[in-house]
Formats: C-alpha cells, sequence, structure tokens
C-alpha cells in the first residue's frame, strides 16, 4: 500500500467513524467543546482549523494553547471535565501522551470521550516499523487518529494542521477551504523537505486541493525570505553561505548595489525580494551562482538547487504582508506561540485581519529580536559544550524555555558553524517559578538517516533517569522537561543512548 491516495482513503474512512463519534458525544454534552493545542505554527494552524470547522457547525468551542502536553496540565484538564462534563479534542499533541490521558481523563472511574488528533509517534513506539503500532490502532480507534496508523510518516508527510483539516472535511466536506492554513502548519514544521521544497505524502493533496480552489500560486523563486530587506536577506539566509558576504548584510549591500540592482524604493525603504522584476532576479541568480562557483568552488548545478524552491504564495492576501508567503505566514504563528500570544496566531489563521494582525506585526519584531541576540550570544561566548555523542547548550538567563527549541531548530538547519551537525543539539531552559528545565532535542537529517531517533532518545534517558515524565516526538525533534538538579545525568544518558543507535545501525 504504498500510494498515498491508497493511504487517504483507509485514512478518511476512519475519520468519518471519528466525526460520528464526536458528534454523537458532543450531543450529550452541554458545555463548549474543548480544544487543547501546542503553540507552534502547526498547533496554532491545528487550533484554528478546528475553531473554524466548529464556528461553520455553530457549535461553541473554547482553545486553550498549551507549551507542552505535560503530565501536570492533563491533571488540570481531568479536574475541569469532572466539573464541566465537556467533550475535549486535542490537536498536534496527545499521541505521545495517550496512555496518560486515558488513564487520568475519568469521572467516576469511567472514561471521558475526547479525541486525539495528532501526528507524532505514538507513546512508547520507537519509529514507524514498530509493529506494535498495529495495536494502539486497534485499541484506541475511533478516538485517536495518527498518521502512522496507516503507514503514513508523521515527520515529513502530514502536520497536526493536516490530521486537523481531514477531520474538518469529514465533519463538513466545505470545510476544503481550510487546506491552506494546513499547509502554514506543515511548512511551520518544515514538511516541505522534498526537491524544490516541495510536499510529499498526504501534505501534496493538501496542497492539490489548494491549487484546485485558487487559494495557492507556486512560483518559482529565490531562497530566500520574501519581505525582509534584500541585503539581509541573503547575507543571513541559511539556504547558501557565500564567503565574504554571508552574515553580513552591509558587504551584501554593496555586492547589490555593484551588480546594478536599484536598491532604494520611492519611499526611501530598501527593497525586498517580491520588490525585484524578473529581470532583476535573472540579474542575480546569475551573480550569485558565478560568485559562489568561484568562492566555493561548487558545481553551478549544485548552488541551483539549493538556491531556487517553490514558494507558496496566499492569492487573496495582500503582496508583502506576512501573510502572503505560507512560509512568512507560518513565521509570524510561530512567534505569536512563542511568546505566549497564540489567541493572537489562532485569531489570524481564522481570518482576524484587523487588530490580531496589528498587534501580531508588532510581536514580531519583538521576537526577532530575542532569536537574534540568543543566537548572537552563542555565537560569541562559546556556550555550546560537548560529549562524545552529543552537544548541548544553558540557556541561563538569554534564552528562555519558549523559544529554545527554535535556538535548537535553527543551529541545526543554518548548519552553524558553531555545532558539529554529526552530533544531536540539545538546549535547555530554565522554567520560570519551577525548578525545572525545559529541554529541547534537534537532530540533522544526515544523523536521523543513520538511525538517530531523538523521540526514543528522551523517553529512554528519562527512564535511565529515574524520572517519571512524558516526552517524545519525532526522529529529529523531540522534547521534555527535567529537574534542575537531574539535567546531568540526563543529558549523559542522551549521549548513552545516542551511542548505542549509531552502533546498531553499522
Amino acid at each position: 500500500m504504498n500510494d498515498i491516495k491508497e493511504k487517504a482513503v483507509l485514512l478518511m474512512a476512519d475519520m468519518e467513524k471519528t466525526k460520528d463519534f464526536f458528534l454523537q458525544n458532543y450531543k450529550k454534552t452541554e458545555s463548549p467543546v474543548s480544544i487543547y493545542t501546542h503553540l507552534d505554527a502547526d498547533g496554532l494552524s491545528s487550533g484554528a482549523i478546528l475553531g473554524k470547522a466548529l464556528y461553520n457547525e455553530h457549535i461553541p468551542f473554547q482553545i486553550t494553547v498549551l507549551k507542552q502536553l505535560e503530565l501536570n496540565e492533563i491533571k488540570k484538564i481531568a479536574r475541569k471535565v469532572k466539573e464541566y462534563h465537556n467533550l475535549i479534542i486535542f490537536s498536534d499533541f496527545g499521541s505521545g501522551q495517550y496512555l496518560e490521558l486515558s488513564k487520568n481523563l475519568k469521572v467516576n472511574g469511567l472514561s471521558i470521550p475526547y479525541i486525539i488528533l495528532d501526528h507524532h509517534l505514538p507513546q512508547q513506539i520507537r519509529d514507524k516499523s514498530d509493529e506494535e503500532i498495529k495495536d494502539i490502532y486497534e485499541e484506541t480507534r475511533p478516538w485517536h487518529i495518527n498518521p502512522y496508523f496507516y503507514g503514513i510518516n508523521g515527520s515529513i508527510e502530514v502536520s497536526g494542521a493536516g490530521m486537523c483539516y481531514y477531520f474538518a472535511k469529514a465533519l463538513n466536506v466545505q470545510n476544503k477551504k481550510l487546506a491552506s492554513i494546513a499547509l502554514v502548519g506543515a511548512i511551520g514544521d518544515i514538511q516541505n523537505k522534498g526537491e524544490n521544497a516541495s510536499f510529499n505524502g498526504l501534505n501534496s493533496l493538501i496542497l492539490k486541493q489548494a491549487l484546485e480552489l485558487e487559494q495557492v500560486e507556486i512560483i518559482n523563486d529565490l531562497n530566500f525570505s520574501s519581505i525582509k530587506p534584500l541585503n539581509e536577506a541573503i547575507a543571513y539566509s541559511s539556504s547558501i553561505k557565500l564567503a565574504g558576504l554571508s552574515g553580513n548584510p552591509n558587504k551584501m549591500l554593496k555586492f547589490l548595489l555593484k551588480l546594478g540592482v536599484i536598491m532604494e524604493k520611492s519611499d526611501g525603504q530598501i527593497k525586498t525580494l517580491n520588490d525585484l522584476s524578473k529581470g532583476e532576479k535573472k540579474k542575480l541568480t546569475s551573480a550569485l551562482i558565478e560568485y559562489a562557483t568561484i568562492k566555493l568552488d561548487i558545481e553551478p548545478s549544485e548552488i541551483y538547487k539549493n538556491l531556487i524552491i517553490n514558494r507558496y504564495i496566499l492569492k487573496n492576501e495582500i503582496v508583502g504582508s506576512e501573510l502572503h508567503d505560507l512560509n512568512e505566514f507560518s513565521n509570524l504563528l510561530n512567534s505569536c506561540g512563542r511568546t505566549n500570544n497564540g489567541s493572537l496566531g489562532i485569531a489570524i489563521a481564522m481570518g482576524d485581519r484587523r487588530i490580531a494582525y496589528q498587534k501580531a506585526k508588532d510581536n514580531l519584531i519583538k521576537y526577532k529580536k530575542s532569536i537574534m541576540i540568543a543566537l548572537q550570544w552563542l555565537n560569541e561566548n562559546k556556550i555550546i559544550q560537548q560529549k562524545e555523542y552529543i552537544q548541548f547548550f544553558d540557556g541561563k538567563d538569554m534564552i528562555k524555555e519558549i523559544i529554545v527549541g527554535t535556538i535548537a531548530s535553527m543551529l541545526i538547519l543554518d548548519e552553524s558553524s558553531i555545532i558539529d551537525i554529526n552530533k544531536p543539539i540539545f538546549g535547555y531552559a530554565k522554567r520560570e517559578e519551577e525548578a525545572v528545565y525545559k529541554v529541547s532535542g534537534r537532530a540533522h537529517q544526515i544523523i536521523v538517516d543513520k538511525g538517530i531517533n531523538l523521540s526514543e532518545v528522551i523517553r529512554k534517558a528519562l527512564e535511565m533517569s529515574s524520572l517519571e515524565v512524558l516526552g517524545g516526538g519525532h526522529p529529529p525533534a523531540a522534547g521534555t522537561k527535567v529537574p534542575i538538579d537531574k539535567i546531568n545525568i540526563f543529558l549523559e544518558n542522551c549521549n548513552q543512548i545516542v551511542k548505542n543507535q549509531l552502533e546498531k545501525e553499522k
């Protein structure tokens, strides 16, 4: 069953049963549906899709954004449901905690109804080939829907927002109009990993729907931010490194001026990629390929492959806005979630283009500044520490827990010179008013392909450290929380498990 369309048919058949389960149980309640979702771009897109779908059905709902679905949060939810007896939907998490949910969400000893729409590996599952996935599928349907049940890789083929989109379509076929928001979530989870930043799996089917509805347009474009000043967009790009220019926007500006690209607009602002004509883009592409070929001695075809990508444009949004480009849209949502303003992101994804959007734009500036300061601090102070098989950093007072995962991702994706991409990196930051660290692990695809699975690393390290804490995620990205006095033993256990994974694959 390799055809993604066949897998999608099986998924939708089960999603119909999940829809029936939802409607039957909702009719028994007198409270709004409670939606719990994650704070990143995928989680906010997921919450927005569910919110819009329920709104369209005149079903009252409440959305709560959580940093993680941790055990203490599950217990809080359990206390709340005992009081209000509301139906719950967990989106973009829940699979990695389904055993705790089953154990805690009870009233008078009886399980209360809830739904999980997630794309992460189910709890206690090592990877997509684990035979126990079939058992979990049999035990938890129809209230638990996960792509791994159908042989679909939730790491790259569908996001949490994609799973919520399919549920919304089962609820009402008119919700197919939410396809573009599902793609925002997928891009937020960096799932456009195919050739030229294309989508695979279920995401490709969602894209096809968005194209048919004329919501999205695909253009071949340079792989730089489309809304940042052009010299900054190229200088700070991770898609291509240009010796003597990367990291230096002033030198990049001189390079562009020498090239003959007029850099100022009539209002005195620096041009963005969106402001360039086709001729200027063609001239810039040729110049960058020539420069990189000479300086880096790389074949022009290889440079072109990294330089030119599919860009996904929302046709009904204003050109140059943070919502016109799906990638910039996802960045805006992520900045909302990572600064405790998840409600703004959900409002925007549900269609608010006024107050929420303006507030989010202001918020984005502050968020980008915090990221820049954090990266600068890491670069200048030799914060990254090394063990034999892993590397790690303590965010101290400079990196808050809410962005530590973002920083770890950027170091890996940008292949920063201050890290070793052949080792997973673990970042941790102290949680305010609690004696724990939030830990985020990230691994480059080259070592994931060699057998590194951070979801398993996190779970096993917690067990070896005698910690009754939830943790997990995907092979390239996973997280948990660890008591401050246990961080050293936890990291050492991670080091040992990574060693074992590499040796197992040899």
